[in-house]
């Protein structure tokens, strides 16, 4: 079975479901990099805008959803 053939049975959630996981691993190590910065800073009184840890468990939530619709079919 090639990937011609994976990709011709996936169905259209699934394609979705796969490009939401990959955003969701990107936003997930982009928000643990930010988050490890933050924590590493020099002045404890620049804190930043987002609360990275926050952003970083949404995206987790949303890959494992985004997951589970994908192992569904």
């Amino acid at each position: 079975m090639g990937a011609a053939q994976v990709w011709s049975d996936a169905s259209g959630t699934q394609l979705t479901a796969a490009g939401v996981a990959i955003a969701s691993v990107l936003v997930a190590l982009f928000a643990a990099w930010r988050e490890r910065r933050s924590a590493r800073r020099t002045d404890p009184d620049a804190v930043g805008l987002l609360d990275w840890r926050g952003v970083q468990m949404f995206a987790l939530i949303t890959l494992a959803v985004s997951l589970m619709l994908i192992a569904k079919g």
